[in-house]
């Protein structure tokens, strides 16, 4: 199984510290688990055009960038995780545009479609947004037709998403010294194989 983890923030902190304990989690847990993870800030990857050549040609015409190559680790992948902090309650500019330009991935009969799909998320506050930025990145998911997993842990005590805080009863601190969500993030690897 691989699977592909792909980071949607401009840093590597805390919401790529979760999307890495999520993928260490599932090699530890499953067999013959591949992981690899793309840091959407180290591509070059142009904004939309609106042009739609995508639904009608069913490739983007845009080129000259990094597009094709994140494209075709997406598809070789049997499951993706999509980690991206809350941005004033959403995803960042990054995944957004990562998320505009797959469109011809659908077009092209949905290339996407049966794969595993998650998210994880951080927020500065406990309602900062995480939870809708992982919503967003949910119905992303359902319109490429993937299989939505979310964490599913002990219903009765966790949370079934995904999201580190830097908001603490004391104050603030770093995403990854949010124990809830790195335990969180790791049993969400595990569910994932």
């Amino acid at each position: 199984m691989k699977i592909l983890g792909i980071s949607g923030s401009p840093v590597k902190r805390g919401t790529y510290f979760l999307l890495e304990k999520a993928l260490e989690s599932a090699k530890e847990n499953g067999e013959n688990v591949e992981t690899e993870t793309i840091h959407i800030a180290d591509y070059d990857l142009k904004f939309c055009q609106g042009c739609n050549n995508c639904l009608k040609e069913k490739e983007c015409i845009i080129k000259d960038d990094d597009l094709y190559e994140i494209g075709a680790k997406m598809e070789e992948a049997d499951a993706i995780i999509f980690a991206s902090p809350s941005y004033f309650g959403s995803v960042t500019a990054y995944m957004k545009n990562l998320m505009d330009r797959s469109r011809y991935l659908k077009m092209r009969n949905h290339d996407l479609k049966d794969k595993l799909a998650g998210a994880i998320s951080s927020s500065g506050l406990n309602q900062g947004g995480g939870q809708s930025t992982i919503e967003t990145i949910n119905r992303f998911a359902l319109t490429h037709g993937m299989q939505v997993v979310g964490a599913a842990a002990r219903p009765e005590m966790q949370p079934n998403m995904v999201v580190g805080t830097m908001e603490s009863e004391d104050g603030f601190r770093r995403v990854k010294n949010d124990e809830k969500a790195v335990k969180m993030a790791k049993e969400f690897g595990k569910r994932f194989v």
